[in-house]
């Protein structure tokens, strides 16, 4: 019975691999389409380096090695000090995961940032104070510290091994401060073939950006929506937030208008 049960568990493996279907539970869908999707555009913009800003524990980071395969450069931006050097500690034995304990802006500075009682929804804003999403009892700062603000842009000038990197790929989850950080990587955006942003349909936030706002920042730097991955319907019927991926216009275009040529087709195939 045992050698039975194994045979028909491998051939359901199989069966999984030749018609590329899975069986998953609703609240894993997203996490098994951004890992399809990530996988086929790092293949696609062959990239060498991700930017992880707003690390958090590393869910994101860990995501990207173990879901998505990716075993490059890739640097951590995390304000919170004792969470950065937890991954620091943890990345020790890795030496192409950069851990930086700093936040990202627009500008260089100081600032207090709010530390929430759940850290994912820490931010350099205040949440909104007349806010009446369930998410509110979430979102209470907790304490607040002072951290170091850096642009992106003086971060890629300064480290070597990012100087050169041509196919970069940014993630951001920074609870609202998203254009702030967009605005410091003016530089660096020809060489960010893609990126993934959180965006929140309630705004949870003092003075937060809408998602609109965002996304028509992100047109005029010249980035198209590529992807929106399946809803967290946790929270249901309330939507909070959700992710979005973007890619390059102008490297899409170029994929499109190019002959035919194989694997490296954005467009047809797995």
């Amino acid at each position: 019975m045992i050698t039975m049960n194994r045979l028909i568990a491998g051939l359901r493996r199989r069966l999984r691999r030749a018609l590329d279907y899975r069986v998953v539970r609703w609240y894993q869908l997203a996490r098994y389409q951004q890992a399809w999707y990530l996988r086929r555009l790092f293949r696609w913009q062959e990239v060498d380096l991700v930017i992880d800003v707003g690390g958090n524990s590393g869910q994101f980071a860990e995501f990207i090695r173990k879901r998505v395969g990716y075993k490059g450069l890739m640097i951590t931006f995390e304000p919170i000090p004792w969470l950065a050097a937890e991954l620091q500690r943890r990345t020790a034995s890795d030496p192409n995961w950069i851990v930086v304990n700093k936040a990202l802006g627009a500008n260089p500075g100081q600032a207090q940032f709010n530390v929430m009682n759940t850290s994912p929804m820490s931010s350099l804003l205040q949440p909104k104070r007349d806010s009446q999403s369930s998410m509110k009892q979430f979102n209470q700062v907790e304490q607040r510290v002072e951290v170091e603000i850096a642009t992106l842009d003086t971060c890629l000038n300064d480290n070597p091994r990012t100087r050169e990197c041509r196919n970069i790929y940014l993630k951001l989850d920074v609870q609202g401060y998203e254009l702030e950080v967009l605005k410091g990587t003016q530089l660096a955006m020809s060489r960010i073939c893609a990126l993934q942003s959180e965006l929140n349909v309630i705004p949870l936030y003092e003075n937060q950006p809408g998602y609109m706002e965002v996304l028509r920042f992100l047109d005029t730097a010249g980035y198209v929506l590529s992807s929106i991955p399946a809803h967290d319907y946790e929270h249901f019927p309330e939507m909070i937030d959700f992710d979005c991926h973007f890619v390059r216009r102008d490297r899409l275009t170029k994929a499109l208008t190019a002959p035919p040529s194989g694997s490296s087709a954005p467009v047809g195939g797995a």
